[in-house]
């Protein structure tokens, strides 16, 4: 699916809604058209084209460290097979060498999964803090808004996903670096010709035989000439001769142990943490902000598809309510009722610290389960100035008024908020009493 999918673009608008003054087109028809407004503002470079250039450099950094895996690779083989005038090479100290620290790393990565599978960790490991390193510092020098890396890395980095972020890119890396050195390997043994040899004071001959047979199951599964038990006890160090046979042998014995057990299981680790990011990703609960946004155009969507009554509940509202609105100010009692934080995603104010009850009214459910019943006591609903009301919140109100009759709108303003006089018309029309809450009070 091309980048930004609906559900970055959503987690953008809601990350710019919570900490910039930033604000979807309340007149939109549906969530796609609203998500529009993220191609357009600001100028000259829009939110979106924005996002899109942090996910190129993302992206090519994560080549970057590859590039550089591969490299290490390449340079890591040439020198395992410094040998001496007899050119003979000690073939398990080449084991040692080229798959050593990848065994060791693998056993250590397995640990740490198995210990936090059903740990949620905040630690974003190494590689990845170094990725989002060059990515901040690139994106400085992009002139890209602070606010719109953050909203990219939140995105990008969530907590629940950024262990199989941190084990795909760990696995990859590690990837390349092995089949760099399986080509280097290959590139070596095709033009140079060596002896392999083996030895070892603690193990016995038989030991050392049984060891390499057991490395060999997996490659004698598909048809590998690798070496018999002849080859290994005539490739004692202190064996000069060794035929071109024998030392086919061990080349093939060589480069299929890299495979098998070096770059085929990089590979196949890497897709399953990947798949499981991405998985656990497109799984995650949606954050309170984008709910509310969903919630606001899953609405509107509706009430253009039923909007007979839209316009009739309005009017009635108006001839019904109209003589009741009164604006005032909350007395200090007020602050002991019972209040309601309508799409809220802000901190709870601190005028409303000693309340009896304070719910939230966020979800279509919420909502739903609230005007599903009826209260004559004074309930105070607290909405945001700078959020704007759309019909679908005209309706809740309007149903909320013929529940709950001592309803009382409360809507916060910090004195630059934009829909102040968007939410007192929608609390005349719809017969509401309303007043206004100053954030510095």
């Amino acid at each position: 699916m091309t980048f930004p999918t609906p559900s970055a673009k959503l987690a953008l608008a809601a990350w710019l809604e919570s900490h910039t003054e930033f604000r979807l087109s309340a007149q939109a028809n549906s969530l796609t058209d609203a998500l529009k407004d993220l191609e357009t503002s600001p100028k000259p470079t829009s939110y979106l084209t924005q996002f899109r250039q942090l996910k190129r450099y993302f992206n090519r950094t994560i080549f970057g460290v590859l590039m550089a895996s591969l490299i290490l690779g390449l340079m890591a083989v040439p020198p395992a097979f410094v040998t001496n005038q007899s050119s003979q090479v000690n073939i398990f100290w080449l084991f040692i060498i080229l798959l050593g620290f990848h065994a060791l790393n693998v056993m250590v990565w397995s640990v740490t999964m198995m210990a936090t599978m059903r740990q949620h960790t905040n630690s974003k490991g190494m590689l990845l803090n170094l990725l989002i390193f060059f990515n901040k510092k690139i994106s400085k020098h992009s002139h890209i808004n602070k606010d719109v890396s953050e909203a990219y890395l939140h995105w990008q980095c969530p907590t629940h996903s950024n262990k199989w972020l941190i084990g795909s890119l760990s696995h990859a890396a590690w990837g390349c670096y092995l089949l760099a050195g399986w080509l280097m390997t290959l590139l070596l043994l095709l033009t140079n010709q060596v002896n392999f040899v083996w030895e070892t004071t603690l193990l016995s001959d038989d030991a050392f035989v049984q060891l390499t047979q057991t490395l060999s199951l997996l490659p004698q599964w598909f048809g590998i000439a690798l070496p018999n038990q002849f080859d290994i006890l005539a490739s004692r160090v202190d064996l000069v001769s060794q035929t071109s046979v024998t030392r086919q042998h061990w080349a093939n014995f060589l480069l299929a142990s890299i495979m098998f057990y070096g770059v085929l299981p990089r590979l196949a680790f890497t897709i399953l943490c990947l798949s499981m990011y991405h998985i656990t990703r497109a799984t995650r609960p949606l954050s309170t902000q984008e709910k509310i946004i969903q919630n606001r155009y899953q609405q509107q969507e509706s009430h253009n598809r039923h909007i007979l009554d839209a316009d009739d509940h309005k009017d009635t509202s108006k001839s019904i309510h109209a003589d009741t609105t009164q604006d005032g100010t909350l007395s200090d009692s007020a602050f002991s009722q019972r209040w309601a934080l309508f799409e809220w995603s802000e901190a709870k104010p601190d005028n409303l610290s000693n309340t009896r009850a304070v719910s939230l009214l966020n979800s279509r459910e919420d909502q739903d389960q609230f005007l599903a019943s009826s209260n004559d006591e004074p309930i105070y609903i607290l909405v945001n100035g700078r959020q704007s009301p759309d019909r679908g919140i005209r309706r809740f109100f309007s149903q909320a008024r013929i529940r709950y009759p001592a309803i009382v709108m409360v809507i916060l303003d910090d004195g630059k908020d934009r829909f102040v006089e968007d939410w007192q018309r929608l609390a005349r029309e719809t017969g509401l009493s309303s007043t206004l809450l100053s954030k510095k009070d």
